[in-house]
């Protein structure tokens, strides 16, 4: 098998559980839009590989050192991705934590101060005012 094939059989696979995982509601839709455009480049490079050939001719690389090179190109832009959405995933927990700890407190000051005006008050005996 050589690596045109190969990429050809990736990118269809990378076609097939993309769409799979989004129907089952296993893969965000974000996160899918990234795997297809890999699938996407792989198909290219598959179906074309003289688009590799002539890249790699261009900036004076083997073949394979081209491949290698767009397989990691891609691998970092998806997980640049990746961390950005787990970064700005971060700052949301950290944000929704603290106002379920200001609600909880307040929730706290609310119901004692409910409990004090549910105790009883001595009654005032008429007598007493006089």
């Amino acid at each position: 098998m050589n690596a045109e094939s190969l990429m050809l059989l990736g990118g269809i696979a990378a076609f097939v559980l993309t769409i799979w995982w989004v129907r089952s509601r296993d893969l965000r839709e974000k996160y899918a839009i990234v795997w297809i455009m890999v699938a996407s480049l792989l198909l290219v490079c598959g179906l074309f590989p003289d688009l590799v050939k002539g890249f790699a001719e261009r900036v004076h690389l083997s073949y394979a050192a081209a491949v290698l090179y767009v397989a990691l190109v891609a691998i970092y832009l998806f997980s640049f991705t990746v961390s950005l959405s787990l970064s700005r995933q971060h700052h949301r927990n950290v944000r929704l934590t603290q106002q379920v700890a200001l609600l909880e407190h307040r929730l706290q000051q609310l119901e004692a101060t409910v409990a004090q005006a549910a105790l009883p008050r001595p009654a005032i005996r008429a007598d007493e005012n006089s």
